[in-house]
């Protein structure tokens, strides 16, 4: 019996033998290349504006009543047209959740490609429990094969009272610095 299962062992060794240990990858080594990502908004000008630790972030009240950050992707070092972005969200005395992916067109400008809108949800959080509270976004996209992350700590804020409407535009309660 133990000749049996000594001849079973060497056999199964034998067929998956590698004699190349260099080409011996792990089944699930996932992509090989990587690129620079960054989280960032377009400003009023339609300038790409990297979020960075400790940047206030602007939740967005949508047309259905989804609340947001509206944000834009660029990725550096990589060719592609489109891409796939998901998120892992930690707010401030939260559960952490996370945001599956989802498929986006991204276009060259200068040198970088920048995606089309990225909606960061926080849809199952009470507006008043999460304003005011630092939330670390942890951003991966994969593009071409490749993969990027991004991770950036913001405050989550609420001041601008923007809304926005069916057609996809915004509509912002001005300031008018009274109560």
């Amino acid at each position: 019996m133990q000749r049996l299962l000594f001849l079973i062992a060497l056999a199964g060794c034998l067929a998956c033998s590698n004699d190349d240990p260099a080409q011996s990858q792990p089944a699930d080594a996932g992509p090989s290349c990587t690129f620079t990502l960054t989280w960032g908004h377009r400003d009023s000008g339609g300038a790409f504006v990297p979020f960075t630790d400790g940047d206030d972030a602007e939740i967005t009240l949508g047309f259905q009543g989804f609340r947001y950050i509206q944000s834009v992707l660029r990725l550096e070092n990589v060719q592609a047209t489109s891409a796939s972005h998901s998120a892992r969200i930690v707010v401030e005395g939260q559960d952490p959740y996370s945001l599956s992916d989802t498929p986006v067109k991204v276009h060259d400008e200068g040198g970088a490609l920048y995606s089309d809108e990225v909606l960061v949800f926080f849809n199952d959080l009470p507006i008043a429990d999460i304003v005011g509270k630092t939330a670390q976004i942890t951003l991966t996209a994969k593009a071409a094969k490749c993969v990027g992350t991004t991770k950036t700590q913001v405050t989550l804020r609420d001041d601008e009272s923007c809304v926005q409407q069916e057609d996809g535009g915004l509509v912002c309660e001005q300031k008018d610095g009274g109560p």
